[in-house]
């Protein structure tokens, strides 16, 4: 298996995965939207469609937030994150075969593999389920619910907002899609590099292969590497450069994992350097 046979297959496997938790995820938004405007729809309005301040409005606010922490995350998608957690034995099999292939030296029983798989599992459900989702969908959507019934707000704006944030509109995804779709595919591409990169210091490799596809939506950091050979040294300088998509936390380091940042679906697989044109190895 070669370095670009590897990362097209890591990309269709990861991708599909994503695919497919985002399908289940687009109906799960609408499923929510769906059971809170039928708690919203008792509220109380005047006559020109403004919220009272009532102790009725006051009971509805209560259901509705009980009602968001009931279905977020919910049994739907606890199921949902589950079942894209189980892509991950896959990604090991895709990486174990190749590095299988360009060293006898490999192991893929060593302790640090499965340490990281444990890791990557346990921050994806705390991000997806825990404390990120609360942070970042749960807590806002609970704000804006208390700011319009509270403020006596424009019923017809309220939903729209309310709208707008959970399943999103012509220009924008629904919040919990765009988040949880983001960063379960940042996730479990960063795993698999993370493996990638942990082998490679084990087997003291040096070279790499920029590899994946080039999509629609390519960043030109990527188009310009993409298919060619670089060493560890020329690579740990790229974290000095700036490029738009760049990730927060991009170093020597962690620049094997980010690669060329957010949504990055190319990878820095490590080779032997027998397969790496000789006029490039004389010049390190």
């Amino acid at each position: 298996m070669s370095a670009q046979q590897l990362a097209e297959q890591l990309e269709s496997l990861i991708s599909d995965a994503i695919d497919s938790f985002s399908s289940g995820l687009d109906l799960y938004q609408g499923t929510i939207h769906n059971r809170i405007l039928s708690v919203l729809k008792n509220l109380e309005l005047d006559s020109e469609g403004y919220i009272k301040q009532s102790a009725v409005n006051r009971q509805v606010l209560y259901d509705a937030e009980n009602l968001i922490y009931e279905m977020l995350p919910g049994s739907k998608l606890t199921s949902l994150v589950a079942e894209s957690l189980m892509v991950i034995p896959a990604i090991d099999s895709l990486n174990s075969d190749y590095f299988n292939s360009i060293s006898s030296g490999f192991k893929d029983n060593r302790m640090f593999l499965k340490t990281l798989q444990t890791q990557t599992v346990r921050s994806i459900e705390n991000t997806l389920l825990q404390d990120g989702l609360t942070v970042s969908i749960k807590n806002p959507l609970v704000n804006i619910l208390y700011q319009n019934i509270n403020s006596g707000g424009q019923f017809s704006g309220f939903l729209q907002q309310v709208r707008d944030f959970i399943t999103g509109n012509e220009e924008v995804e629904g919040r919990l899609y765009s988040y949880s779709r983001t960063y379960l595919s940042d996730a479990l591409f960063d795993y698999s590099r993370a493996f990638q990169q942990a082998v490679t210091v084990d087997l003291k490799l040096e070279w790499y292969s920029y590899s994946g596809g080039v999509m629609d939506k390519t960043r030109e950091f990527c188009a310009e590497r993409v298919g060619n050979f670089y060493h560890q040294k020329e690579i740990e300088k790229w974290a000095d450069l700036e490029w738009q998509g760049k990730r927060a936390g991009t170093t020597s380091s962690s620049i094997f994992v980010f690669c060329g940042g957010y949504n990055c679906r190319h990878s820095l697989i490590p080779v032997h350097e027998k397969v790496v044109p000789k006029e490039l190895r004389i010049d390190i």
